[in-house]
């Protein structure tokens, strides 16, 4: 629906609704957006309504001596056909400047809506399965959208792509989707000391390693405190086994030249484990 408003003030209702009046247009309902111009943000009183605006915010700003806006078709950017085009606002200055600001985007292959970073107030929307969910989505809409086809769901992950995950998600919805990735991602490790294994439990999957690989993975990953922790229940045999694994490893390095891993053996096996090297 077109729209037309006026830099909101203390009676910009009633001055607003005299103009309409006079001008034969139904009022559907009023908003208040703002608008970034070229001479700052400006708080208006949008009218919604059913008739025809344009060249009217002309005749407001004239009227009222306040800047005042009008938006609808005949303020499209682009061609439609393009399925790609933007929607802007004409914003009318007392001293009869004009400008255009973009105020929406349409994206006819994501079936999306969003309004432009110059103004504040509006909300965008997606359609999916002939559904409209206002954006940015909450969780409780993607649960919806994920009850009802994968393919709704690849659609806002595509759109989250293209126009960056805060405008397409609400901060809830994020939220919640790491905290469900980090519950995913939790995994349980069992160390048998006596057999020398390393079970790893990630979801259904099941790793196994021995307990000499798994410490020398820990101590390259620098986590050198957890490894001395698994070095030191060892039994003897195996620890015997995890120093030469290391030492082996250290002396490949230092024949390869020094590197960030060769300092972490180096680390481990003089300080925490207390042994020299040649």
């Amino acid at each position: 629906m077109p729209w037309l408003g006026v830099e909101d003030g203390e009676k910009s209702r009633e001055e607003l609704g005299g103009i309409l009046e006079e001008l034969d247009l139904r009022v559907l309902r009023y908003r208040e957006i703002e608008v970034k111009t070229s001479r700052n943000w400006k708080k208006f009183l949008i009218a919604e309504v059913a008739g025809f605006v344009e060249g009217l915010a002309g005749v407001v700003a004239q009227r009222l001596g306040r800047t005042s806006l009008e938006s609808g078709e005949h303020l499209i950017l682009g061609e439609t056909s393009a399925r790609l085009w933007d929607e802007a606002a004409k914003v009318v200055f007392p001293d009869g400047e004009e400008e255009l600001v973009p105020i929406f985007r349409y994206d006819g292959f994501l079936d999306l809506r969003l309004p432009t970073e110059r103004v504040r107030g509006l909300e965008g929307y997606i359609s999916i399965e002939g559904r409209r969910y206002r954006l940015p989505l909450s969780f409780g809409d993607l649960v919806d959208i994920y009850s009802r086809s994968r393919e709704g769901l690849d659609k806002v992950e595509r759109a989250a792509g293209v126009y960056g995950v805060e405008k397409i998600l609400s901060r809830e919805a994020i939220s919640k989707i790491r905290e469900l990735g980090r519950r995913r991602e939790e995994v349980k490790i069992e160390i048998d000391y006596e057999t020398g294994f390393v079970f790893i439990v990630r979801g259904r999957e099941i790793i196994t390693k021995t307990i000499r690989d798994y410490v020398a993975e820990l101590v390259g990953e620098g986590r050198l405190e957890r490894a001395k922790e698994v070095y030191d229940r060892c039994p003897t045999e195996l620890k015997e086994d995890i120093v030469e694994r290391l030492k082996r490893t250290y002396y490949m390095l230092k024949d390869i030249g020094r590197s960030e891993l060769l300092d972490r053996v180096e680390e481990f096996l003089k300080v925490k484990l207390g042994l020299e090297l040649e």
